[in-house]
């Protein structure tokens, strides 16, 4: 078995209804996997049962070739970073650092030497003295991971770390997080429902649907070769024609229609600008299917455009 982690044939049910069924899974050592998906697709459940915290119904889990079953929590090479700190409020952070060495009945002094100089690698050195109503949300998630990190996990479970964060502390907190994982060669998993999130932080990416995996692939793999509908759909990467999917990069919108190409009509549901770029998303008329385009024209919302292929497009002019 040459993965790091191994999954086989997991199942797990509530109320008799199915909320993950996973033949299977495999994770490199070292490697950071995103896993997202719509809410209630199991993404949480998962890290759960890699923690201990939950049985699953069937199946196997091996961490490095040792299976976990039997194993508790306590006892497996896993470290699970909950949505929220959860730092201890009585503690300072200092205290709350080291922690789990004191759990291992590491000596004090020893303890707190190597809890200082985690916290100066994720940034907080200085607040050892704090307690943690006297900083800010960026850096209790920082205090957090610095708590993980201390005891040498095998393994890190991340379950939505950057939620309870703002836009632009989401995104610094998260570059500097993957930057220290990669350097500490920490195996990772990151559950989000932010696909923007999952695509920066994971060197592979899971999408779920109702507890089952739809393709487990490295991002730019995921938008130029979706598995299924579902995927092109969740990713606004484009839409299947027949057995042939049309990727959103190969399309461009017309001032006119030319029968002899295929073509689409579609309505504007959503405009962005970001990356000097004007953004938007499109609805296929007589369908569900949402695509993301970049438009050099200012287009609002409501405008009815036609779609065509770009190499159709360059055959016949009449771009936009």
């Amino acid at each position: 078995m040459n993965s790091y982690i191994e999954l086989q044939n997991i199942t797990k049910h509530f109320k008799k209804q199915s909320v993950l069924n996973i033949p299977s899974l495999s994770i490199n050592k070292g490697e950071i996997v995103s896993i997202v998906g719509p809410s209630g697709t199991g993404k949480s459940t998962l890290l759960r049962i890699l923690a201990g915290l939950e049985e699953p119904d069937s199946g196997q889990i091996f961490i490095e070739n040792q299976s976990m079953a039997g194993i508790t929590p306590q006892d497996r090479p896993v470290v699970y970073m909950f949505q929220e700190s959860l730092l201890f409020p009585h503690m300072d952070l200092l205290e709350n650092v080291a922690f789990g060495l004191k759990m291992r009945r590491v000596n004090k002094t020893k303890r707190y030497e190597l809890s200082r100089n985690m916290m100066k690698r994720v940034g907080i050195e200085g607040l050892e003295s704090r307690y943690p109503h006297e900083i800010s949300g960026g850096q209790k998630q920082r205090a957090a991971l610095a708590r993980s990190l201390i005891v040498n996990p095998k393994v890190l479970l991340l379950d939505e770390p950057f939620s309870n964060l703002d836009t632009e502390l989401r995104k610094e907190t998260r570059r500097w997080m993957k930057r220290l994982l990669k350097d500490e060669k920490i195996t990772v998993l990151f559950v989000t429902h932010d696909l923007e999130e999952a695509m920066a932080m994971g060197d592979r990416v899971a999408i779920f649907r109702d507890g089952q995996m739809q393709q487990f692939a490295v991002p730019e793999d995921l938008y130029d070769s979706p598995a299924n509908p579902f995927v092109s759909s969740f990713l606004h990467a484009g839409f299947w024609m027949g057995d042939r999917f049309i990727p959103s990069s190969t399309l461009t919108i017309c001032n006119e229609v030319n029968d002899t190409f295929h073509h689409w009509k579609a309505e504007i549901v959503e405009t962005f600008f970001q990356d000097s770029k004007n953004h938007l998303v499109v609805c296929l008329n007589n369908c569900e299917h949402l695509i993301t385009l970049t438009s050099e024209k200012h287009k609002k919302v409501g405008d009815q455009v036609i779609l065509q292929e770009k190499e159709a497009v360059n055959e016949k002019g009449g771009k936009e």
